[in-house]
């Protein structure tokens, strides 16, 4: 049989360009938890991914603790607007 974890494409996750460190939930997890009936705080809870993403990687994976991958990207932040509208909100 099969394990779980390869039954479905792991998680991507997209970071800010500056960030060096991550905190996500496993889909997979959460989906175990729901299907085994387990308490929303207890999916949760075993389903928290946390670590250090090192600034100069524009990629990499992080495992939850039953092993399933979630793809950590950098993603570019996006060009600045082109031209000026007014219902655009201003910050001074």
């Amino acid at each position: 049989m099969t394990p779980a974890r390869n039954s479905r494409e792991p998680n991507t996750v997209w970071l800010a360009p500056s960030a060096t460190a991550f905190s996500c939930l496993c889909e997979q997890c959460l989906d175990a938890a729901r299907v085994g009936g387990a308490t929303f705080a207890d999916a949760l809870a075993g389903a928290s991914v946390r670590g250090a993403f090192a600034a100069e990687s524009a990629v990499t994976v992080a495992r939850c603790a039953a092993g399933h991958e979630s793809v950590l990207r950098r993603v570019e932040r996006p060009l600045g607007l082109r031209r000026h509208d007014e219902r655009q909100m201003q910050l001074a």
